[in-house]
């Protein structure tokens, strides 16, 4: 029996309580399991684990979970404390940080134009362009 198994079959009390802001967020369901992950990872000093590991854990596709990660830095739902030669430091934000919900679908909508055509006439709303510049997906080098 692997830990998993022995941690799941032997557990007493498993209780799961997702606010009513957070339940009705309009996140699609790979945007709110790595937001959870990464809350549930991140304890005091951040959620370090890299995108790949993420993604692997959360069951999704790795070109979701960096879309994921894109749209939850553009709500303003995690900051991104980036690190040369190591993985990223994901840290959730306080919920008053977080974008109007009736924002979500454009920021997917501006995420997904940018990956189909990118261009530097299409950005994201100015209060968030100046983080999303700061990151490159398309450079990164996963650990």
């Amino acid at each position: 029996m692997t830990l998993a198994e022995n941690q799941l079959n032997n557990r007493t009390a498993f209780e799961v309580f997702i606010p009513g802001f957070f339940d009705d967020y309009p996140l699609d369901s790979s945007e709110f399991r790595l937001y959870a992950h990464i809350q549930r990872r991140a304890g005091v000093s951040g959620c370090f684990e890299s995108i790949p590991k993420m993604a692997k854990h959360c069951y999704i596709a790795l070109k979701t979970a960096k879309n994921a990660i894109k749209l939850l830095l553009a709500a303003g739902m995690i900051e991104i404390q980036e690190r040369i030669g190591t993985t990223n430091i994901y840290t959730p934000t306080p919920p008053s940080l977080w974008v109007s919900p009736d924002q979500i679908q454009l920021l997917r909508s501006q995420i997904k134009t940018a990956k189909e055509t990118p261009s530097k006439s299409q950005s994201f709303p100015k209060e968030r362009s100046l983080t999303l510049t700061c990151v490159d997906w398309s450079n990164k080098s996963y650990h």
